[in-house]
């Protein structure tokens, strides 16, 4: 859309072959201004058309700006997560490593009950050298479960990581392919616009091309019909002409060469009429736009 930006600055074409519209003694060529009320209404509603395009286009571009920044942000949000599940896990292996710890507390102490059971087998009863095995196995056992107890909790923290991770890498795919998808379809979206703005545009200048060759069929066909004057035959193509150059202005629709070749065409009509030097003066103000 970069050129839809140069309209304003395209000056007004004087036309070379078009003949020259100001009637005798009313108003003077240099006078005539092209841009009336209808022309600049034009305009402005093609500029309106144009920048209601590049709205679109930028808001396109916007929201796909908008869908990377949320997924930069998703990204340093798992990113925190992953730093905490990391720390936590760290929290459970240093508990793990407190754990063996007091479990090795517990087999010292345990060894030494037995030891001192063992002692007192000979100086005390056999009730009390009982009692003391008995709390010695209990203290074994106290530090295998805590054993068990620090291995699983490093497990789980373990397990409780990767299933976080997992599920935290599937969101981010799921929102970063959205966001691509989504600018994808503004984008595609956008470029259909433009396409149907160049295609308006070629059936224009197709239509206009038409009436063209339509205006030149005619008047051909009047100039080869045999049983009318030169004056009758002039009147009919200027009606012709007339109504043409309505359809095919620049201001109207149409474009430059197509104007400027029914110019060509009707000049010629005119010369083979012997009505050009009167047609000069009269059409300057009869072919312009209302």
């Amino acid at each position: 859309m970069a050129n839809a930006s140069n309209l304003d600055s395209v000056p007004n074409v004087e036309m070379p072959n078009a003949p020259n519209l100001v009637r005798p003694n009313t108003v003077r060529p240099n006078t005539v201004r092209p841009n009336t009320a209808r022309q600049l209404r034009a305009r402005a509603e093609f500029h309106a058309q144009m920048a209601n395009l590049e709205a679109k286009i930028r808001a396109a571009e916007k929201a796909q700006e908008t869908a990377i920044r949320n997924a930069v942000k998703k990204a340093a949000e798992e990113k925190a997560r992953e730093t905490a599940i990391k720390n936590a896990a760290k929290q459970a292996e240093e508990n793990a490593r407190r754990e063996a710890v007091n479990r090795s507390k517990a087999e010292a102490t345990a060894a030494k009950a037995a030891a001192r059971a063992k002692r007192e087998k000979s100086n005390r009863n056999i009730a009390a050298a009982k009692k003391a095995a008995e709390n010695a196995e209990k203290a074994k056992k106290a530090a295998k479960k805590a054993a068990e107890n620090a291995e699983k909790a490093k497990k789980a923290a373990e397990n409780a990581e990767k299933a976080k991770k997992a599920e935290n890498a599937k969101k981010a795919k799921k929102a970063a392919e959205k966001a691509v998808e989504n600018a994808e379809k503004a984008k595609k979206a956008a470029e259909k616009a433009v396409e149907n703005a160049e295609k308006a545009k070629k059936a224009k200048k197709l239509a206009a091309n038409a009436i063209v060759k339509n205006v030149d069929n005619k008047l051909k066909a009047i100039k080869s019909n045999k049983n009318i004057t030169k004056d009758l035959m002039y009147k009919k193509g200027r009606i012709i002409y007339l109504q043409a150059t309505k359809k095919v202005h620049p201001n109207r629709g149409g474009n430059d060469g197509s104007f400027k070749k029914l110019g060509i065409i009707f000049s010629n009509f005119e010369k083979f009429t012997g009505h050009n030097v009167k047609v000069n003066q009269e059409l300057s103000n009869e072919n312009r736009p209302r």
